[in-house]
């Protein structure tokens, strides 16, 4: 017998080949529904849980119905097997993709702007910083464009996943394309609820089991994917119980590529794309009346002034350094005192201090003293308070102590000169558009009313930004704030706003300083232990009796502001820069005292199991993160370890070694291949079971190897062919093999 088989016609190219039996092949759609589900699973974890976690509402029903409905259609084609109509389908999902992004252009843009304002909102809350970036929207109807932008991801989403999934796709990438969107809301401690995750979780598991077998959805996968849902939830529910938030909290340290990146992502909150390229970015502080014509500023937000003061109104408080007289195009030359009508610090501080010294007059005027210490403004200035008596300015180991009289709104019932006429001057290179600005808005009245006309213009035809663009060429300063940007910070609104007064004939500088309000300083003051109220304020108080308080005062608090003339109370403040938010008037001793008791109770009806489930999820994912790459690299190294075992063994060994895990996956097939009594019985139960073929070659060879001392056959090539079949692969040569063979037959 060996030495018939011995003598047959051997075949060059005989490799291991797939049959496709076309009479026993029917579709399954319970694969293609389990297919669907889990890339339904996986992407709307994705998005919902991205949307959720920074609490955007988007509509969750129209998203379920869209994603579910893409992932069925493109399963259910790919389990058809026809190329043709894959192809076809895969056209037809691009050019719908494409429809849909040509038609809702400017929704998907407001959508993806209004997800990334939120973003910045949670970054500024979680910093602990009050200004940043901001988009402007072209849809106002943020719930639709979110609604659109996330059906529109996850399209892209589906797309490439069915890819993955159909292309046997390692669970890494999988994993990468699924868990990035959950990367932000975590750095952010902000935890996507429990819902979206389990979804998640239970498509990394489905395909894990994917992927060991192969991409094939058998009969036994549409049982495990229930199975899985149960188990993963069953895993969840564990993890909260066992390890619960606090404790997480105390037993894993906070992570030292978070804290390294922490002042990056701070700047990038503040700035978006623009801080990782500041080339063309102003710093902030007092600049002396420089005027930049970077496309941001970038404030550092490091304490610049320590001021301890005590509160005694609801206004802002300025602190004076820099005074502007002449526009030059870039920047305003510094102001020269002038006796006694136009110093650096306003002469109304004598009116001021003879009404707070005559019998009564502490009704009405009040009298503080204000402590201000340098700490990160590196500048020459000197940052005093309005109505500061400079002739009793103190100094006490580096802090400034000045006596001043607040401005409490009234007149001072002084007759004051006209001041120096370069106050009303505007320079021809913007006098065109400042002059087109004045009719446009058409001002007019007292100082005052055109005082509010301008600040209510400012605020309903501008927009504040700290990143204004850059803009080159010939275009003026101002010029080009008021006619074409229309957009910018404070100097540019102070720039504008002094040439506006002017125009319109009162008389107006530009001042830089630092300004902070009320509401900053109940929320970030300190109140100073052991000092007496009395040796620091007395007199008329807007809020009452408050008490000596300590603040930092940051770089970004540098600021510019107008002042316009009037004979009766000299020179006055105006903001002409939009407010970020109401003026508060909070109570207080409500605020400190508050603040002091160390928050407020909880909620009895609260649904307190829900919610520490939902906390508890992140430390859960965590660890299940952990056990899957510790399994992952396991599963690697044990792989490793045992090729490099079969690499050492004799050529005969590794075929039967082949051999019989291809005798292993048919019995587990079907036992009945337990019952084939030979090695000839054997190959043609699998070619008929398994869709594997062995050809003549082959099959000789086989032999040899349990049979024969000697081989004519290639073994290393045997033992490759054998392992092929048992892999379900098949190369071009199979395949031309495979039709001489059915044509031949």
């Amino acid at each position: 017998m060996y030495t018939s088989l011995h003598k047959r016609k051997k075949v060059n190219m005989a490799d291991v080949s797939l049959v496709k039996v076309q009479d026993n092949e029917r579709y399954d759609f319970f694969a293609a529904l389990t297919k669907s589900l889990i890339l339904f699973f996986l992407v709307y974890g994705a998005v919902g849980g991205f949307l959720a976690a920074f609490e955007i509402d988007f509509h969750a029903g129209v998203s379920i119905f869209a994603f579910f409905a893409l992932a069925f259609v493109l399963s259910a084609v790919y389990e058809t097997g026809k190329n043709w109509l894959i192809n076809l389908t895969a056209l037809f999902a691009f050019f719908l993709y494409l429809v849909i992004a040509v038609t809702n252009y400017w929704v998907i843009n407001s959508g993806y702007y209004y997800i990334l304002n939120r973003i910045f909102d949670v970054a500024r809350e979680y910093f602990d910083v009050t200004s940043g970036m901001e988009y402007s929207l072209a849809v106002e109807d943020g719930y639709m464009a979110v609604t659109i932008f996330a059906i529109f991801l996850g399209m892209v989403g589906i797309i490439l996943l069915n890819i993955g999934l159909h292309h046997k796709s390692t669970p890494f990438g999988i994993l990468f394309l699924t868990l990035m969107p959950y990367v932000i809301p975590m750095y952010f401690e902000r935890t996507p609820p429990l819902f979206y995750s389990i979804l998640m979780l239970i498509g990394y598991a489905s395909v894990m089991l994917l992927s060991y077998g192969r991409g094939r959805v058998s009969r036994q996968m549409r049982y495990f994917l229930p199975i899985t849902a149960a188990a993963v939830v069953v895993l969840v529910r564990s993890a909260a119980f066992f390890l619960p938030e606090e404790r997480y909290a105390r037993v894993v340290p906070q992570s030292a590529a978070k804290e390294a990146s922490g002042r990056v992502m701070e700047q990038f909150a503040r700035y978006g794309m623009q801080a990782l390229f500041p080339q063309d970015t102003a710093g902030s502080g007092v600049s002396g009346g420089k005027l930049s014509k970077g496309s941001a500023v970038t404030p550092s937000y490091e304490t610049a002034l320590t001021v301890r003061y005590t509160p005694y109104s609801f206004q802002p408080v300025y602190l004076k350094a820099f005074t502007g007289l002449t526009y030059i195009g870039t920047a305003w030359t510094e102001a020269e005192a002038q006796w006694p009508e136009d110093a650096d610090m306003e002469m109304s501080l004598y009116s001021r201090q003879r009404q707070f010294e005559e019998e009564g007059g502490a009704s009405h005027q009040g009298f503080g003293i204000m402590e201000v210490e340098k700490a990160g403004a590196g500048d020459p200035f000197e940052y005093r308070p309005y109505y500061t008596d400079y002739c009793n300015i103190e100094e006490r180991d580096g802090t400034l102590v000045y006596r001043y009289y607040p401005d409490n709104g009234t007149s001072v019932l002084s007759a004051f000169k006209e001041p120096d006429s370069g106050y009303l001057q505007v320079p021809a290179s913007c006098e065109a558009a400042v002059m087109a600005v004045c009719e446009e808005a058409g001002f007019g009245g007292t100082k005052e009313e055109i005082a509010e006309q301008i600040v209510e213009y400012f605020a309903q035809n501008y927009k504040y930004t700290l990143r204004p663009g850059f803009y080159y060429g010939d275009p003026d300063y101002i010029t080009h704030f008021l006619l074409e940007s229309k957009k910018g910070y404070c100097a540019h609104f102070a720039s504008a706003a002094t040439m506006l007064f002017r125009q319109m004939g009162v008389p107006a500088r530009y001042v830089e300083g630092y300004a902070f309000s009320y509401a900053g300083v109940v929320e970030r003051g300190e109140l100073v232990e052991g000092a007496d109220y009395d040796d620091y304020y007395q007199g008329f108080s807007e809020i009452g009796r408050t008490a000596l308080i300590q603040i930092e005062i940051p770089d970004a608090y540098a600021h510019a502001w107008v002042e316009i003339f009037d004979r009766e109370r000299g020179w006055i403040v105006v903001d002409p820069t939009p407010s970020s938010a109401e003026e508060d008037r909070t109570s207080f001793w409500e605020v400190f005292l508050n603040r002091e008791g160390g928050g407020t109770e909880g909620n009895l009806g609260e649904d307190v199991l829900g919610g520490y489930l939902e906390n508890v999820l992140g430390a859960a994912q965590y660890v299940f993160l952990a056990v899957f790459f510790l399994a992952v690299i396991l599963f690697a190294a044990v792989k490793v370890i045992r090729t490099e075992r079969e690499k050492r063994l004799p050529g005969r060994e590794r075929v039967k070694l082949e051999y019989r895990r291809l005798q292993k996956k048919a019995a587990k097939k079907n036992r009945e291949f337990l019952s084939r009594r030979t090695l000839k019985e054997e190959i043609a139960w699998m070619s008929k079971h398994c869709r594997v073929a062995i050809n003549d070659a082959q099959e000789e060879a086989l032999y040899q190897v349990f049979f024969a001392k000697e081989i004519d056959y290639d073994c290393d090539r045997l033992s490759r062919e054998l392992r092929k079949a048992r892999q379900g692969r098949i190369t071009g040569r199979d395949r031309a093999n495979r039709v001489g063979m059915d044509s031949g037959s």
